[in-house]
């Protein structure tokens, strides 16, 4: 069968069509939008749209956004937690204070 110029012109038509046609991925800005795109990305993996080494850099900027947050994440919980123990270390001292009794004496 030889290919035709008609043909070959349908083809890439049918071909642009099919890369326009994917989905848009939603914003990696959370991990429930990270586990969206990973599951489109793995169904256009599946389908052959993406080849698997797209997949494979999408997984792997995945995983790295996902470390990324987590990090943040806890240095989020961190600051909130110092900010927690200053508060409460004041409120100690201001209740010695009241109280008259000095830090490291009974």
């Amino acid at each position: 069968m030889t290919l035709t110029s008609e043909r070959a012109a349908e083809l890439g038509r049918l071909s642009a069509q099919a890369r326009r046609e994917r989905p848009t991925f939603p914003e990696l800005d959370s991990p429930a939008n990270a586990k969206v795109r990973l599951a489109i990305i793995s169904n256009l993996a599946l389908k052959g749209a993406i080849t698997p080494q797209v997949a494979h850099v999408e997984e792997r900027l995945h995983r790295t956004w996902l470390e990324a947050w987590a990090v943040e994440q806890g240095v989020k919980r961190v600051r909130a937690l110092e900010l927690r123990i200053r508060e409460l270390e004041d409120e100690l001292a201001q209740t010695r204070a009241r109280s008259g009794v000095r830090r490291g004496v009974a």
